[in-house]
């Protein structure tokens, strides 16, 4: 799937196809109630104004769905219309484009969304509720008013990778389970977001924890199964912790990985190491650190050395208990 997230007018053709789907399919699920002003909304002014944004959801130039989110007042925010087509659901999409309009809302400063969904739709409930969203008040037994506090909790880890050059990789929000004599431990579900710049979002598809040394540059994250690599060590310059809500990190390219099922150990990516050290540049004494750096962690991991070896498992567990 070659998944992208537009914003476009409410009233572009893709929109409005979408919406009518939509409004046919809530009409076969509540029978007993009249969609028939909804049927064919040419637009949707709220959603095209200031402080409002409209999706549409793309596998390569097929429309997949939609969904928008416009401001209640100047804190909090609606979200409205979210729909996939049939061959979108259980496929992540949702979930991308809820994180797609979340990440949107931050921008435009709101710190917190409120949506309504229907009793007869276990899919949508699902979703909303895996992602945070819990029960607020004005909701009854056929509909579902809930609402996500947007901000950082207290526990809350933003991860920035960036590039030599300062641009932008890779960033995530983890949660700080604790230290040991190894680094701080920070872990993610299946339903945590991972963004590279200017794609939706990814999802590891497992629980995980990341491991951000004391001392050294690098930063491993260990997949729990079914993920075929358990070990993942991104060779970085050393981490640099701002206050205790954000810690950011120079990607330098090079990767050293562990296959779950056979064991093996191997180095990635020394070809884009290789380019990037002439496109940006890495100083002399850099490119000297991090393959000292990669030679260490080839060695530790394939001997099983911690924090290579059985470290995580208990924050692994720590995370499963909550």
């Amino acid at each position: 799937m070659h998944l992208r997230i537009e914003r476009h007018h409410s009233g572009s053709p893709e929109s409005r196809q979408l919406r009518r789907e939509f409004v046919a399919e809530l009409a076969s699920r509540y029978p007993e109630q009249d969609f028939s002003a909804d049927a064919d909304v040419a637009e949707l002014p709220d959603l095209d104004a200031p402080g409002a944004v409209w999706f549409v959801v793309y596998d390569g130039e097929q429309p997949l769905g939609c969904g928008g989110l416009c401001g209640l007042d100047e804190h909090t925010a609606v979200i409205k219309w979210v729909y996939l087509r049939e061959a979108a659901r259980g496929r992540q999409v949702g979930r991308s484009l809820l994180t797609e309009l979340e990440d949107t809302a931050r921008q435009f400063g709101y710190t917190r969304l409120t949506l309504s969904t229907g009793n007869r739709q276990p899919e949508a409930l699902g979703l909303y509720a895996s992602a945070g969203y819990r029960p607020v008040e004005g909701g009854t037994a056929s509909v579902h008013r809930l609402g996500k506090d947007l901000r950082p909790g207290p526990d809350d880890v933003r991860v920035e990778f960036g590039k030599y050059d300062g641009s932008p990789h890779w960033h995530t929000t983890l949660r700080r389970l604790g230290d040991d004599e190894h680094g701080v431990w920070l872990g993610g579900t299946s339903h945590t977001p991972w963004r590279r710049h200017g794609r939706p979002a990814h999802f590891p598809h497992a629980p995980h924890v990341m491991l951000v040394p004391h001392e050294g540059g690098w930063v491993a994250t260990f997949h729990a199964p079914p993920r075929r690599t358990e070990l993942y060590v991104d060779v970085t310059g050393r981490p640099v912790w701002i206050g205790t809500g954000l810690v950011t990190v120079v990607d330098l390219d090079l990767d050293v990985v562990r296959r779950r099922d056979t064991g093996t150990v191997e180095l990635l990516d020394e070809d884009e190491f290789a380019a990037h050290r002439a496109t940006f540049g890495y100083p002399p004494e850099l490119v000297d650190t991090a393959r000292g750096t990669s030679s260490w962690l080839l060695a530790a991991v394939t001997a099983a050395r911690e924090p290579f070896g059985t470290a995580h498992l208990r924050w692994l567990a720590h995370l499963r208990r909550g």
